[in-house]
């Protein structure tokens, strides 16, 4: 029997693609190993969103290759974002590399995998226009937490942000109908998934794409919100200008979907959201906030912010610093400018150096560290739903509330729980804070 050794880089998004990878060959009879010394084939999912992770990708593949050096794998294929804008560049630099699939064409890993056909130069497989979704009838072996799951509602994204490449590595945004996003959260609850990520490269804009009875977020969210078993249902990246009264109340009304929301907002200057192409002003943004806090009770609100764009003033900087002052959004991610090939932004003036781009966003990320442990030391004494994530020897465990998502917003850590098992919600009582994470007893 072939064994194979997958690696996952990149977003939850890819992550999903390689969970569909992993279902598909385990269907097909490959026996999938943890270990890429046993692999005879290896199948690394890359990313090529942004400069640092093309490099990680770049090196994996080239860790990767040591192994066929070694004689234990014979086989290397390379998927993702990196391959669906450099398939060339990649082929010609490393070419120990079998096989290059684009974006979307890692649903063929199969049928790549069969093919027995050996040539010197690396199988291109890409397409300029990617068109593939998955759906609830496609095998997925899930990683990570067995009670906590991403489920991708939509591919690609047709919004016109100077700054991302997004919409030439994924392609035009096409959408799931409600029912098969339904059918998987089934199949989800039905493997002991409580928590549902929902992700989208812009979820509020799903449904846009299917003409036929236009399903909306409120919709798919009310269905959900059906869904026997599940406990948490999070929304991660929607978008500032297109949230509706309606959606605001369907979150509030579902008591299942946690009142967390993720809107990268990306700056608040009038002059750099024009820059960066976002079709929204700062009053918008002040607008939203407002009906959000307003209309969803203790919502929990996560952002990102861009720092260092082309056109990027000193004066606008400092409107970014008082917003976020101001606003005192719960998390806070901020990423320094990095230019992309292919985007607008590349082509614009008034560029910021590097360094100062840095600067900027460390600036950012210590006045949003001051926010959080102010928020952080707010809640002790609280009692707070916590999900369990982990269980220690020790006697103790490693949890989240809702208002903090998977891999980025911290954790609670919970004293007391000889019984408790992952998965588990249980309510417990905040006795210390820190910057971004909690300590609390059962």
């Amino acid at each position: 029997m072939n064994t194979i050794y997958f690696v996952s880089l990149g977003c939850p998004k890819n992550r999903v693609d390689t969970e569909v990878m992993l279902g598909e060959v385990a269907q097909a009879g490959y026996r999938i190993v943890l270990d890429p010394q046993e692999a005879e084939t290896i199948v690394v999912n890359t990313c090529g969103f942004i400069d640092p992770a093309k490099e990680e990708s770049i090196d994996t593949i080239l860790e990767m290759t040591r192994y066929k050096e070694e004689g234990t794998c014979n086989r290397l294929v390379v998927t993702g974002c990196l391959t669906q804008r450099h398939a060339t560049d990649v082929a010609r630099s490393i070419p120990e590399i079998d096989d290059i699939l684009g974006s979307t064409e890692f649903s063929q890993i199969v049928s790549v995998l069969q093919n027995k056909a050996s040539v010197k130069e690396p199988l291109i497989n890409v397409t300029s226009k990617p068109t593939y979704i998955y759906d609830h009838n496609s095998p997925r072996l899930r990683t990570g937490l067995v009670h906590s799951a991403y489920l991708k509602i939509a591919e690609g994204c047709d919004r016109p942000c100077a700054f991302c490449i997004i919409p030439k590595l994924r392609g035009a945004q096409r959408s799931r109908p409600i029912d098969s996003i339904v059918a998987e959260a089934h199949q989800l609850a039905a493997q002991g998934v409580v928590e549902i990520n929902l992700i989208a490269q812009d979820l509020t804009r799903y449904g846009v794409d299917l003409k036929e009875n236009t399903p909306t977020l409120t919709q798919l969210l009310r269905a959900l919100n059906e869904v026997e078993g599940i406990s948490w249902i999070r929304l991660h990246y929607t978008y500032p200008s297109a949230f509706t009264d309606e959606l605001i109340q369907t979150i509030a009304d579902c008591d299942r979907v946690a009142n967390y929301i993720d809107v990268p907002l990306q700056h608040i200057d009038n002059a750099m959201l024009k820059q960066m192409r976002r079709g929204h002003s700062a009053s918008v943004t002040y607008k939203l906030i407002d009906r959000l806090r307003q209309g969803i009770p203790n919502v929990v609100l996560r952002t990102t912010f861009i720092a260092g764009h082309p056109g990027e003033s000193q004066e606008a900087f400092e409107r970014l610093e008082d917003f976020i002052k101001e606003i005192e959004f719960d998390h806070v991610g901020v990423f320094p400018y990095s230019r992309e090939d292919g985007t607008v932004a590349a082509m614009l003036p008034k560029r910021v150096p590097e360094g100062l781009a840095q600067e900027r966003r460390d600036r950012l990320m210590e006045i949003q560290k001051d926010i959080s442990r102010r928020k952080q030391a707010e809640r002790v004494g609280m009692s707070l739903d916590v999900l369990i994530d982990e269980v220690n020897d020790s006697g103790s465990a490693q949890g989240r509330w809702f208002g903090q998502a998977i891999d980025i917003d911290g954790i609670v850590s919970v004293q007391g729980v000889e019984r408790c098992q992952p998965g588990q919600i249980v309510q417990a009582k905040i006795i210390e804070s820190s910057d971004y994470d909690l300590t609390a007893t059962i």
